[in-house]
């Protein structure tokens, strides 16, 4: 008869132990990459903010004539007159080529006499 040796294991508490801890790192690790990929994410409209604050300042020193269409390789650019419960809003919208993000910025058009 052949003698069968005992194989040791471990106990249900020290498996449902590691795996608690594995879950908590993969947990703690999940926030953090989240955090990061939001914060990534709010980077890659900074240049948009940019280029429409370059574009309202060409407007308000004449440079920029309304409507105003144009596009280059990153962004494309509206400028556009609309009027929305009896006043007059200048929008400024650039348009990201490569996410499809929309940046716009309203600004009420004073009345040039």
């Amino acid at each position: 008869m052949a003698v069968l040796k005992k194989i040791r294991a471990s106990s249900l508490n020290e498996v449902l132990v590691a795996t608690i801890i594995i879950i908590l790192v993969f947990g703690i690790a999940m926030a953090i990459l989240t955090n990061l990929m939001r914060g990534l994410a709010m980077k890659e409209t900074h240049e948009q903010h940019t280029v429409l604050n370059e574009l309202v300042y060409q407007y308000e020193n004449d440079k920029v004539k309304v409507p105003y269409n144009s596009s280059d390789g990153k962004f494309s650019y509206a400028v556009f007159l609309e009027n929305e419960n009896g006043m007059n809003w200048l929008n400024f919208e650039i348009t990201s080529k490569r996410t499809n993000k929309v940046v716009v910025k309203k600004i009420i058009v004073n009345e040039k006499d």
